[in-house]
């Protein structure tokens, strides 16, 4: 696997990928590196300078290395759970539930308006972050805007589900 700072064209994708949640990629930075990590799928990491400098030391190249925040898939970003946690106390585009709410998305389960405790600047199809009531992401979902409020996409209790 190569393992590489992000291109220009690659940190342009990235940022509008977190642009969609309404917070910016400085914030997630902050003197940070983002690294790609090449092996068919394109996973992206943040690291600091010293590992970076450490990886371009290396003979050998490493499984990963730093903190994944999402993968460039399909011309665009998909932001993971971990990026979705750095980006929770900044991002414009969340649902925060309440914690029927919260052990319901934790099991796979979309958001229903009466879960919801607060909201952001959402409209009907946009991206957003499922937060619980300390403002910790729990999930990465779509707004629907019906019955089901916000679809739940991926969400940190997939770990336990799938056994990884």
């Amino acid at each position: 696997m190569r393992i590489s700072p992000a291109s220009k064209r690659e940190r342009s994708i990235i940022e509008k990928g977190v642009e969609q949640y309404g917070s910016g990629l400085k914030e997630v930075l902050r003197s940070r590196v983002l690294l790609v990590a090449r092996n068919g799928r394109r996973m992206v990491s943040v690291a600091s300078p010293e590992l970076a400098g450490v990886l371009r030391q290396m003979k050998h190249e490493p499984y990963c290395a730093g903190l994944e925040i999402g993968e460039l898939k399909r011309g665009g970003f998909k932001l993971g759970l971990e990026g979705a946690y750095l980006i929770a106390g900044r991002a414009e585009k969340y649902v925060k539930v309440n914690r029927k709410g919260e052990q319901l998305v934790l099991y796979g389960r979309d958001v229903f308006i009466g879960s919801v405790v607060e909201q952001g600047e959402l409209s009907r199809g946009d991206p957003c972050l499922i937060l619980n009531e300390r403002g910790e992401a729990l999930a990465v979902g779509r707004v629907d805007g019906g019955e089901v409020f916000v679809t739940n996409l991926r969400d940190r209790g997939m770990y336990l589900r799938k056994g990884e």
